[in-house]
């Protein structure tokens, strides 16, 4: 076996997840019933001039009503964890289906990305420490465990790191299969034609972008030390998020640091190195609903994203470029230089939804997510951009035009044209 099954996925973690997902569940309908609360009360003053003092027995009567409901709710949201115990017992001696478990799995992912901060806080499963992953299963980073999943090791080494709210699962998305009926993703590909060995990595997308960095470095120090092969080269490529988490990991390591100094190259895909569009968008939107009592519970429901999330807005690198800010702070629009102490060529590929990847119109809009500009990387002699026009944000974690620029960077025989075109 090439490795170990993730054992979050039963039994007690089971339990403890649907625990969580209840824990998080309450927060989103305590937040419900404030917006209830804000609703009715403006309702009831409005009616309250009409009809005056006969009003008051009615919205007494609402509240008493309306506040039994709510926690009667919590309450049961508690028992559920107690509930769901015997069931999950049951559940985790049997075999779930491999759609059951992917589709697990992404809920999971989802759950992560909104609230993972707060479940790495209690320390439970479902939070999800920084893993290396290969064909479904967890890698132990032992000298046994990476020589039993890379028994063709080769001394390259390139490791992906995933997205928002993804897995490692996430890399072959829409892709070909090749003779024995494996996706081809970016890795697989890498490995079929050239001497490189592919690594994923699974983390908890809701923690601090520096937090996953940091422990991202901690990961690769440990597998350049026990790789079955000397290593001569690592690359490191991320799309979106995982972009932000691989350079916050070059930017925390120490001067010095073994594995640091086999890092060659970095290529990003969409990562949006002076803020996501879309969190943007949303941090403007909460900060103009809290301004008002009647809307202050939408403002609340959107501010109760992770930190994660909230790192995405200015591309936050590590612990200096949050330290001290409010990250829900609409006024803040600062963006900060930074500059890498290791010696390490980067590359940057920015999609973009126009056809024509250099169109005036497509520029703001970049590839849906991330505007052109901000996927384009922090500049600087040792920084490269490709452009690759008619990708969305998602495309880039398998196109065959993609492909070709990773394949050209790292001198891979790349895809026929007929094939990269399609």
């Amino acid at each position: 076996m090439p490795a170990t099954r993730n054992t979050t996925t039963g039994g007690a973690g089971d339990t403890r997840r649907a625990a969580a997902v209840g824990k998080g569940a309450r927060g989103v309908i305590a937040t419900l019933r404030d917006a209830h609360g804000a609703a009715a009360t403006k309702v009831f003053g409005k009616a309250r001039t009409v009809f005056g003092p006969v009003t008051t027995p009615v919205e007494l009567a609402h509240d008493l009503a309306v506040r039994g409901t709510y926690n009667t709710l919590g309450a049961a949201l508690d028992a559920t964890g107690d509930l769901v115990r015997p069931a999950a017992e049951v559940v985790a001696q049997q075999t779930p289906s491999r759609v059951v478990r992917k589709r697990a799995v992404s809920v999971a992912a989802f759950v992560q990305g909104f609230t993972g901060d707060r479940l790495a806080d209690i320390d439970l499963p479902i939070s999800y420490p920084m893993t290396l992953r290969r064909s479904g299963y967890d890698v132990p980073v032992t000298k046994t465990g990476l020589a039993n999943a890379y028994p063709e090791a080769a001394s390259n080494i390139v490791v992906f790191v995933h997205g928002f709210v993804g897995t490692e699962q996430m890399w072959k998305r829409r892709a070909s299969r090749d003779d024995e009926g494996r996706r081809l993703s970016y890795g697989r590909r890498l490995e079929a034609h050239g001497d490189w060995s592919a690594l994923w990595v699974r983390y908890n997308t809701g923690q601090r972008v520096s937090t996953n960095g940091r422990d991202l470095g901690r990961l690769l120090a440990r597998l350049v030390a026990r790789w079955p092969v000397p290593v001569d080269r690592v690359v490191l490529v991320g799309h979106s998020m995982g972009g932000l988490v691989v350079h916050s990991s070059l930017l925390q390591a120490a001067p010095g640091a073994p594995w640091a100094g086999l890092v060659t190259d970095t290529i990003t895909l969409g990562t949006p190195y002076h803020g996501a569009l879309l969190e943007k968008g949303v941090n403007l939107v909460a900060g103009r609903l809290t301004e008002h009592t009647a809307t202050r519970w939408a403002g609340d429901l959107l501010s109760f994203r992770s930190q994660g999330i909230k790192d995405l807005r200015h591309g936050n690198l590590v612990e200096a470029d949050w330290k001290g800010y409010d990250p829900d702070d609409p006024n803040d629009h600062r963006s900060s230089e930074r500059r890498h102490h290791h010696p390490i060529r980067h590359l940057a590929v920015v999609g973009m939804i126009a056809p024509q990847p250099m169109a005036w119109w497509g520029r703001p809009f970049g590839d849906g997510m991330v505007s052109r500009s901000s996927a384009a990387g922090l500049g600087g002699d040792t920084w490269a951009v490709e452009y690759v026009g008619g990708v969305n944000h998602l495309d880039l974690l398998n196109d065959p035009r993609v492909f070709n620029v990773i394949a050209r960077r790292l001198e891979v025989e790349p895809l026929p044209m007929s094939a990269a075109n399609h």
